[in-house]
């Protein structure tokens, strides 16, 4: 089944990691196709076009033609690095799209109207008072975009391993769900299940009735009860996909007073390049202090992080 993901292109060091990350994972996947995309605002002009540009007196927008002209090198240039690196052309896509100055909302109304599978985006790395001045389209694409997964890379990439926080949540297993949809039948990757209760967490109680929409009450009842719940589902899961029980690692359960925090540390402790987390939905409350991947997001660094939901 062809998987096509989406990717943010704009010429920069950020975007250029994202390629570098999605060689890595899928230059010999031949299921796996890139669509590269840049936004260009649109020019305005107190001008009227002329119907004859040829023989026109009135000037051409160059600002507008410059800025069109910038983005298609810098999609060239992406391109003939995903050749470079085995991906055969009939896999790669590009295309130039005009928006308004929301680039965030433009990315993801155009991930959405395609149907693609994920967004791929290079995070720039702002610190807290320049995001806050400057705005950083990988945290606003983060707080609206639920409908598809989006992956926000940090530095270079280039580790196999995944690591997937599991709480016997249904978000947490969608996470393993899309996993399964975009690694069907691979055998070079490595899948890393994890737990950790925060200190003054609540004890954690598998509700198999809470998945019966999606997975069915018998798929459900059976690997989705019991004390092994939290791992015996996401699992079975992955084992369904094609993905070889030898690569699939449950960690040791821990416990921390902050569970963003444990969760980037274990990734880095067992070199995993890749944390893969399902979120609640927008209109559930997350507390005071957010939800875990909201936490998560704003410390990561070095590392790749999905967050589906």
């Amino acid at each position: 089944m062809q998987k096509d993901i989406l990717i943010a292109i704009d010429g920069s060091v950020y975007s250029n990691q994202s390629l570098t990350y999605i060689s890595t994972l899928f230059a010999a996947d031949p299921h796996i196709h890139f669509h590269l995309c840049t936004w260009i605002t649109a020019g305005s002009s107190i001008m009227p076009s002329a119907a004859d540009q040829k023989n026109s007196l009135i000037p051409t927008n160059t600002v507008q033609g410059t800025k069109e002209s910038s983005a298609r090198r810098y999609l060239k240039k992406a391109t003939e690095k995903l050749l470079r690196n085995n991906i055969t052309s009939d896999r790669i896509h590009s295309s130039v799209h005009t928006c308004g100055y929301n680039f965030a909302a433009a990315i993801q109304q155009t991930a959405e109207k395609d149907l693609l599978d994920a967004v791929l985006i290079g995070r720039r790395g702002l610190n807290g008072i320049s995001e806050m001045l400057m705005g950083s389209v990988s945290s606003s694409l983060f707080q609206k975009c639920h409908n598809t997964p989006l992956w926000i890379i940090d530095g270079e990439v280039q580790s196999k391993k995944f690591l997937v926080p599991v709480d016997g949540s249904v978000n947490s297993l969608m996470a393993i769900d899309h996993l399964c949809h975009i690694f069907a039948e691979r055998t070079d990757i490595e899948i890393c299940l994890f737990h950790c209760t925060a200190i003054f967490g609540k004890e954690i109680h598998c509700k198999p009735e809470l998945f019966y929409k999606k997975w069915g009450k018998d798929w459900s009842d059976t690997h989705l009860s019991g004390t092994d719940c939290l791992f015996n589902g996401p699992q079975q899961l992955l084992l369904n996909a094609g993905i070889p029980e030898k690569q699939i690692q449950i960690l040791p359960e821990s416990t921390d007073i902050e569970e963003a925090h444990s969760i980037i540390r274990e990734a880095k402790k067992r070199d995993c390049g890749t944390i893969v987390m399902g979120r609640r939905g927008k209109a559930t409350s997350k507390g005071l202090f957010g939800g875990v991947s909201d936490r998560a997001i704003k410390h990561f660094q070095d590392l790749a992080l999905w967050v589906v939901g």
